[in-house]
């Protein structure tokens, strides 16, 4: 409840309110209170491990760790992928560690909203984009996990400098500028190589969107699940970010439109 609150204090009407951002930033991220919060981790993975079925990452020779100190001052560390199939198996004490962890990562993304860089600055050095990714991709966590790093990554490292607004189609050209004939290679030749740049940053995180909103086209319901609407949510928000940002050509944005649409155009059984 407590993080909650502090939530909510930053934002008001989805919009940042940066004074109390960057109050509710210096406390929170102060090292006297770090005690306060889940710390994350990438470890390499262990080869003995890797015959537990929630430690093997097929993806990834690195998997995520969780550390925190507890009220008597006690250390603790388990993977993040042990602390969700633990939970699911009925550990009341896992599943409440995921479930303060992910109102962590809630109260992460609203002080970075809206290019809060006090914040992004701080939250960047610990949760980088490789680890985000590693987490919102991995299906062994919860869906309702998987959206918080996925909301994360678009407060944290999408929506910030050096991404900038741009226009993907121009529909006003002065007359001469309009060739007489033209592909859709043509018209990404005149795009600069910053996109490019960007894209390799991401490459992985936006194989990831187009993967998954693929394989919720294809499903005969795609939306029967509500835990999974709302990776789904955010899996839709951080494409539209991606799109305005630049980082697809014309060709694979018309590609990523299809499915989107094919995902508005899904008849629901009543």
């Amino acid at each position: 409840r407590f993080l909650d609150y502090l939530s909510d204090l930053c934002v008001s009407n989805h919009i940042a309110i940066p004074v109390t951002q960057e109050l509710i930033c210096k406390c929170v991220l102060d090292p006297k209170n770090s005690d306060i919060l889940i710390k994350t981790e990438l470890r390499p993975v262990k080869e003995m491990s890797q015959t537990h079925e929630y430690l093997s990452i097929e993806y990834s020779e690195e998997e995520v760790w969780l550390t925190w100190t507890d009220k008597n001052n006690d250390h603790h560390e388990k993977s993040i992928r042990q602390l969700a199939q633990e939970a699911r198996a009925g550990n009341a004490h896992d599943e409440n560690v995921l479930s303060y962890y992910r109102y962590q990562l809630k109260l992460f993304a609203r002080m970075c909203l809206d290019r809060q860089y006090l914040a992004i600055k701080e939250i960047s050095q610990q949760l980088g984009v490789d680890l985000i990714f590693l987490c919102m991709a991995d299906e062994m966590l919860p869906f309702d996990l998987r959206a918080s790093f996925c909301h994360l990554m678009l407060h944290v490292h999408v929506d910030r400098d050096p991404q900038e607004l741009v226009m993907p189609v121009k529909f006003a050209r002065l007359w001469t500028e309009i060739p007489t004939a033209i592909t859709i290679k043509d018209y990404d030749s005149n795009l600069n190589t910053s996109r490019d740049d960007k894209k390799n940053k991401f490459a992985s995180t936006m194989e990831f969107v187009e993967d998954y909103l693929n394989n919720v086209v294809s499903e005969a319901v795609p939306f029967a699940n509500e835990e999974k609407n709302k990776l789904t949510f955010e899996v839709v928000s951080l494409a539209h970010n991606l799109i305005y940002f630049g980082f697809y050509s014309f060709s694979e944005l018309l590609r990523l439109t299809r499915t989107l649409l094919g995902i508005i155009d899904c008849v629901q059984n009543p």
